[in-house]
């Protein structure tokens, strides 16, 4: 449906239209989301790109192709970022590494895909943090993090992370204790959910 609303440029419920104003930023969530599915073929991606930017040429929505570049659901293209993102002698700018990690962790759309990096993430978080400046080690840790997952593996895997963290890096030591904090907080409404019943 909303796929829809980009090539007929209005927003329409059930051939109604809606007296909305279909803005840029709804077109760019739209086709970003439709870039990181599995269900719209790359012609029909393309097919869309092509409607959304057929009068924008801002340097936002080329920002925005090349998150739709990077989030295509594509094994060999998630090992190839995650390469780039954590290589330690990147030349990349900062901006250019926020869109790649954006594109990169999809999480509602490619969970399969992403799980294999959440391990790989515990492994490398410290030495980005040590090794990469403040600003990239803050973006990497904050987007790439798999805390929203919740687990046991991931309460363990943090805890971990801040007996092991240098005490010197203040943002990270905040970031870890936030992040132990969320999961701790996640598990307990799961559990609260699980065991809740009405009357």
């Amino acid at each position: 449906m909303t796929s829809g609303w980009l090539l007929k440029d209005s927003i329409e419920i059930e051939g109604a239209k809606v007296d909305c104003e279909l803005t840029n930023e709804h077109k760019y969530a739209i086709l970003k989301r439709c870039y990181a599915s599995t269900h719209f073929t790359m012609d029909e991606k393309k097919a869309l790109q092509t409607k959304v930017f057929e009068k924008d040429d801002s340097d936002a929505g080329r920002n925005v192709v090349k998150v739709c570049e990077y989030s295509l659901p594509d094994a060999a293209l998630k090992e190839k970022l995650w390469a780039e993102l954590t290589d330690l002698n990147s030349t990349d700018g900062l901006m250019d590494s926020k869109l790649k990690m954006q594109g990169f962790f999809q999480r509602k759309a490619q969970l399969e895909l992403i799980t294999p990096y959440f391990e790989k993430f515990y492994a490398v978080v410290n030495k980005i943090v040590e090794s990469r400046q403040r600003e990239f080690a803050e973006v990497f840790a904050s987007h790439l993090s798999p805390s929203f997952m919740a687990r046991d593996s991931d309460e363990k895997a943090f805890n971990d992370l801040l007996e092991k963290a240098n005490k010197e890096k203040d943002f990270y030591i905040r970031f870890l204790k936030a992040e132990i904090e969320s999961i701790d907080v996640t598990k307990r409404s799961r559990k609260l959910c699980e065991t809740y019943k009405l009357n």
